[in-house]
Protein backbone atom coordinates (compact mmCIF):
# COMPACT_ATOMS: atom_id res chain seq x y z
CA UNK A 1 0.00 0.00 0.00
CA UNK A 2 1.49 3.38 -0.96
CA UNK A 3 1.34 6.50 1.21
CA UNK A 4 -1.61 8.00 -0.67
CA UNK A 5 -3.68 4.89 -0.01
CA UNK A 6 -2.60 4.88 3.64
CA UNK A 7 -3.60 8.54 4.02
CA UNK A 8 -6.98 7.75 2.46
CA UNK A 9 -7.71 4.79 4.76
CA UNK A 10 -6.41 6.47 7.92
CA UNK A 11 -8.52 9.56 7.16
CA UNK A 12 -11.66 7.44 6.82
CA UNK A 13 -10.95 5.79 10.16
CA UNK A 14 -10.18 9.06 11.98
CA UNK A 15 -13.08 11.00 10.45
CA UNK A 16 -15.53 8.23 11.39
CA UNK A 17 -14.28 8.18 14.99
CA UNK A 18 -13.61 11.85 15.74
CA UNK A 19 -15.50 13.76 13.06
CA UNK A 20 -14.10 15.83 10.20
CA UNK A 21 -13.47 18.95 12.29
CA UNK A 22 -11.94 16.87 15.09
CA UNK A 23 -9.10 15.57 12.91
CA UNK A 24 -6.05 17.55 11.78
CA UNK A 25 -3.61 16.98 8.95
CA UNK A 26 -0.94 16.50 11.62
CA UNK A 27 -3.00 13.75 13.25
CA UNK A 28 -3.51 12.00 9.91
CA UNK A 29 0.21 12.16 9.16
CA UNK A 30 1.08 10.85 12.61
CA UNK A 31 -1.19 7.85 12.21
CA UNK A 32 0.20 7.12 8.75
CA UNK A 33 3.76 7.48 10.05
CA UNK A 34 4.89 10.27 7.73
CA UNK A 35 5.74 13.95 8.08
CA UNK A 36 2.86 16.42 7.95
CA UNK A 37 4.36 18.08 4.88
CA UNK A 38 4.34 14.73 3.05
CA UNK A 39 0.54 14.75 3.04
CA UNK A 40 0.61 17.62 0.55
CA UNK A 41 2.50 15.48 -1.96
CA UNK A 42 -0.75 13.57 -2.38
CA UNK A 43 -3.59 15.86 -1.25
CA UNK A 44 -3.56 19.64 -1.35
CA UNK A 45 -5.74 19.98 1.76
CA UNK A 46 -7.88 18.09 4.26
CA UNK A 47 -10.90 19.02 2.16
CA UNK A 48 -9.37 17.32 -0.88
CA UNK A 49 -9.09 14.13 1.19
CA UNK A 50 -12.79 14.50 2.00
CA UNK A 51 -13.56 14.99 -1.70
CA UNK A 52 -11.67 11.79 -2.52
CA UNK A 53 -13.62 9.88 0.13
CA UNK A 54 -16.99 11.10 -1.16
CA UNK A 55 -15.99 10.37 -4.77
CA UNK A 56 -14.92 6.87 -3.77
CA UNK A 57 -18.18 6.25 -1.91
CA UNK A 58 -20.53 7.33 -4.67
CA UNK A 59 -18.37 5.54 -7.24
CA UNK A 60 -18.70 2.26 -5.33
CA UNK A 61 -22.42 2.74 -4.75
CA UNK A 62 -23.19 3.40 -8.41
CA UNK A 63 -20.91 0.84 -10.06
CA UNK A 64 -22.65 -2.11 -11.69
CA UNK A 65 -25.98 -0.28 -11.62
CA UNK A 66 -28.53 -1.58 -14.11
CA UNK A 67 -29.41 1.13 -16.69
CA UNK A 68 -33.10 1.95 -17.08
CA UNK A 69 -33.09 0.40 -20.56
CA UNK A 70 -31.94 -2.90 -19.03
CA UNK A 71 -34.34 -2.54 -16.12
CA UNK A 72 -37.23 -2.78 -18.58
CA UNK A 73 -36.10 -6.29 -19.50
CA UNK A 74 -35.43 -7.32 -15.90
CA UNK A 75 -38.86 -6.19 -14.72
CA UNK A 76 -40.41 -8.90 -16.87
CA UNK A 77 -39.15 -11.49 -14.36
CA UNK A 78 -40.88 -9.60 -11.53
CA UNK A 79 -40.06 -6.68 -9.26
CA UNK A 80 -39.27 -9.02 -6.36
CA UNK A 81 -36.42 -10.65 -8.28
CA UNK A 82 -35.17 -7.31 -9.63
CA UNK A 83 -35.29 -5.66 -6.19
CA UNK A 84 -33.58 -8.62 -4.46
CA UNK A 85 -30.72 -8.54 -6.97
CA UNK A 86 -30.19 -4.81 -6.37
CA UNK A 87 -30.46 -5.20 -2.61
CA UNK A 88 -27.90 -8.02 -2.55
CA UNK A 89 -25.49 -5.86 -4.55
CA UNK A 90 -26.02 -2.89 -2.21
CA UNK A 91 -25.39 -4.98 0.91
CA UNK A 92 -22.28 -6.54 -0.64
CA UNK A 93 -20.87 -3.03 -1.10
CA UNK A 94 -21.66 -2.12 2.52
CA UNK A 95 -19.86 -5.25 3.74
CA UNK A 96 -16.60 -3.51 2.84
CA UNK A 97 -15.39 -2.09 6.17
CA UNK A 98 -14.45 1.33 4.84
CA UNK A 99 -17.86 1.71 3.19
CA UNK A 100 -19.51 1.16 6.56
CA UNK A 101 -17.17 3.71 8.17
CA UNK A 102 -17.86 6.27 5.44
CA UNK A 103 -21.62 5.76 5.73
CA UNK A 104 -21.60 6.45 9.45
CA UNK A 105 -19.28 9.42 8.96
CA UNK A 106 -21.59 10.96 6.32
CA UNK A 107 -24.74 10.52 8.41
CA UNK A 108 -23.15 12.09 11.50
CA UNK A 109 -21.26 14.90 9.76
CA UNK A 110 -24.19 16.01 7.58
CA UNK A 111 -25.37 18.10 10.54
CA UNK A 112 -22.08 20.02 10.78
CA UNK A 113 -20.67 20.11 7.27
CA UNK A 114 -22.47 21.76 4.33
CA UNK A 115 -20.53 19.81 1.68
CA UNK A 116 -21.38 16.49 3.31
CA UNK A 117 -25.01 17.57 3.83
CA UNK A 118 -25.30 18.41 0.11
CA UNK A 119 -23.71 15.07 -0.78
CA UNK A 120 -26.22 13.23 1.42
CA UNK A 121 -29.13 15.24 0.00
CA UNK A 122 -28.20 15.08 -3.68
CA UNK A 123 -26.22 11.88 -4.16
CA UNK A 124 -27.53 9.60 -1.42
CA UNK A 125 -31.20 10.61 -1.29
CA UNK A 126 -32.43 12.59 -4.32
CA UNK A 127 -30.45 10.52 -6.85
CA UNK A 128 -31.80 7.12 -5.76
CA UNK A 129 -35.34 8.46 -5.25
CA UNK A 130 -35.34 9.90 -8.78
CA UNK A 131 -34.15 6.54 -10.08
CA UNK A 132 -37.04 4.81 -8.35
CA UNK A 133 -39.49 7.38 -9.77
CA UNK A 134 -38.31 6.56 -13.29
CA UNK A 135 -38.61 2.87 -12.54
CA UNK A 136 -42.17 3.17 -11.25
CA UNK A 137 -43.14 5.29 -14.27
CA UNK A 138 -41.75 2.51 -16.45
CA UNK A 139 -43.77 -0.06 -14.49
CA UNK A 140 -46.93 1.96 -15.15
CA UNK A 141 -46.16 1.90 -18.88
CA UNK A 142 -45.74 -1.88 -18.70
CA UNK A 143 -49.02 -2.17 -16.77
CA UNK A 144 -47.28 -3.75 -13.77
CA UNK A 145 -48.61 -1.26 -11.21
CA UNK A 146 -51.82 0.79 -11.16
CA UNK A 147 -51.51 3.94 -13.23
CA UNK A 148 -53.09 6.32 -10.71
CA UNK A 149 -50.54 5.64 -7.95
CA UNK A 150 -48.04 8.43 -7.23
CA UNK A 151 -44.57 7.42 -8.43
CA UNK A 152 -42.80 9.95 -6.18
CA UNK A 153 -44.62 8.79 -3.05
CA UNK A 154 -43.92 5.17 -3.96
CA UNK A 155 -40.23 5.92 -4.52
CA UNK A 156 -39.93 7.69 -1.18
CA UNK A 157 -41.72 4.83 0.59
CA UNK A 158 -39.32 2.31 -0.93
CA UNK A 159 -36.16 4.27 -0.24
CA UNK A 160 -36.77 6.12 3.02
CA UNK A 161 -37.32 2.96 5.06
CA UNK A 162 -33.84 1.63 4.20
CA UNK A 163 -32.39 5.06 4.95
CA UNK A 164 -34.07 4.99 8.36
CA UNK A 165 -32.53 1.56 9.04
CA UNK A 166 -29.08 3.02 8.27
CA UNK A 167 -29.65 5.95 10.63
CA UNK A 168 -30.96 3.63 13.33
CA UNK A 169 -27.89 1.40 13.08
CA UNK A 170 -25.16 4.01 12.74
CA UNK A 171 -26.49 6.59 15.17
CA UNK A 172 -29.27 5.31 17.46
CA UNK A 173 -28.00 1.77 18.09
CA UNK A 174 -24.27 2.38 17.66
CA UNK A 175 -22.22 0.31 18.33
CA UNK A 176 -24.22 -2.60 16.99
CA UNK A 177 -22.89 -5.68 15.22
CA UNK A 178 -22.51 -4.76 11.55
CA UNK A 179 -23.10 -8.25 10.19
CA UNK A 180 -26.31 -8.68 12.16
CA UNK A 181 -27.46 -5.28 10.92
CA UNK A 182 -26.76 -6.14 7.28
CA UNK A 183 -28.70 -9.39 7.61
CA UNK A 184 -31.60 -7.52 9.21
CA UNK A 185 -31.40 -4.83 6.51
CA UNK A 186 -31.85 -7.47 3.81
CA UNK A 187 -34.84 -9.09 5.53
CA UNK A 188 -36.63 -5.90 6.60
CA UNK A 189 -36.09 -4.05 3.31
CA UNK A 190 -37.39 -6.96 1.26
CA UNK A 191 -40.41 -7.28 3.56
CA UNK A 192 -41.13 -3.55 3.16
CA UNK A 193 -40.79 -3.82 -0.61
CA UNK A 194 -43.33 -6.64 -0.81
CA UNK A 195 -45.77 -4.80 1.44
CA UNK A 196 -45.71 -1.67 -0.73
CA UNK A 197 -45.58 -3.45 -4.08
CA UNK A 198 -48.53 -5.72 -3.22
CA UNK A 199 -50.62 -2.62 -2.53
CA UNK A 200 -50.13 -1.18 -6.04
CA UNK A 201 -49.42 -4.06 -8.40
CA UNK A 202 -51.87 -4.95 -11.13
CA UNK A 203 -53.61 -8.22 -10.34
CA UNK A 204 -54.52 -10.17 -13.43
Amino acid sequence: MNNKEKIFLVSIDLFSRYGYDGVSIRQIAGNVGIKESSIYNHYKSKESILDAILDYYIGKMTENEIPLSKASENLDVGLEYFYKAGLDLYIAKLREEKMMEITRFILIEAYHNEKIRNFLKCDMIEGPVNGWIQLFDLMKQKNLIVKDCNSKELAESFFYYSLFLLIEHFIIRYPEDDEKFLNDLAIKSERQMKLIYNSVKVVE
